[in-house]
C-alpha cells in the first residue's frame, strides 16, 4: 500500500503542476476572432500589425501565435495568442476596443482565453442576456463579474429641451444687460467689493 499511495500522491502533484501551468498559460494568452484567415499567411505579422494599432507604443510582445480548430471551407478559425505577461494581455483586452474604430480591424473580436468550463459558463450568460435584450428593451444589459446586470438606459437630452434653456438663459441675460448698463458708474458695486 506504501508503494501505491506514493503512486497516487505522485500523480496528484503532477495534475496539480500541469493545473497550474495551463492557468499560467491561459492568463498570458488572448483569443483572436475574425482576422482573415488565408493560405500561406503571415499570421505573427497579422497579430502584431492588430496589437500595434490597439496598444500603439505599448504593444505587447508576441511569444507565439497559432490558429486553433480543423480548417473548414469557409469558416475563419480563431488565433490563439500567448504574450509575455499576464499584464500584458490584460492590456491588450483593455485596448481592444479601438479596434472597432479602424475599418481595417473593425470586425476583430479579442477576448481572454477562457477554459472550457469559462466558455460554458460564458455562453449560459450571453443566452441570459440575449432573453433579457428581448424581454426588457428599455434596459441596457451587461455582464459584470459573471452575472447579467441591467440598468436603464440612459435618454439623450432631446434638441428641444436644449434649445429652449439655451433661449432662456440668452433671454435672461438680455433682461439684465440694459438695466446693468443704463446704471451710472457711481451706483455700480465696486471691484474691491466683488470677490
Amino acid at each position: 500500500q506504501g508503494c501505491e499511495g506514493k503512486a497516487a500522491s505522485t500523480q496528484v502533484i503532477k495534475a496539480a503542476v500541469k493545473s497550474a501551468v495551463l492557468e499560467d498559460d491561459r492568463k498570458r494568452s488572448l483569443m483572436v476572432f475574425g482576422l482573415g484567415e488565408g493560405p500561406d499567411e503571415a499570421l505573427q505579422s497579422k497579430v502584431d500589425d492588430m496589437l500595434r494599432v490597439s496598444c500603439g507604443l505599448s504593444k505587447p510582445s508576441v511569444s507565439d501565435c497559432y490558429r486553433v480548430g480543423e480548417v473548414k471551407e469557409g469558416v475563419e478559425r480563431p488565433i490563439k495568442v500567448l504574450l509575455n505577461s499576464s499584464e500584458a494581455a490584460a492590456r491588450a483586452l483593455r485596448n481592444a476596443r479601438v479596434l472597432r474604430g479602424t475599418t481595417r480591424f473593425k470586425k476583430v473580436y479579442v477576448s481572454p482565453d477562457r477554459s472550457r468550463e469559462e466558455r460554458e459558463q460564458r455562453r449560459a450568460l450571453v443566452a441570459q442576456i440575449k432573453e433579457k435584450i428581448s424581454s426588457e428593451p428599455g434596459q441596457y444589459h451587461y455582464i459584470k463579474n459573471g452575472t447579467v446586470c441591467s440598468r436603464e438606459k440612459q435618454q439623450p437630452p432631446s434638441s428641444h429641451s436644449s434649445a429652449s434653456a439655451t433661449s432662456s438663459l440668452s433671454s435672461n441675460l438680455r433682461a439684465t444687460a440694459p438695466a446693468f448698463a443704463s446704471t451710472p458708474v457711481s451706483q455700480r458695486p465696486s471691484r474691491a467689493g466683488r470677490k
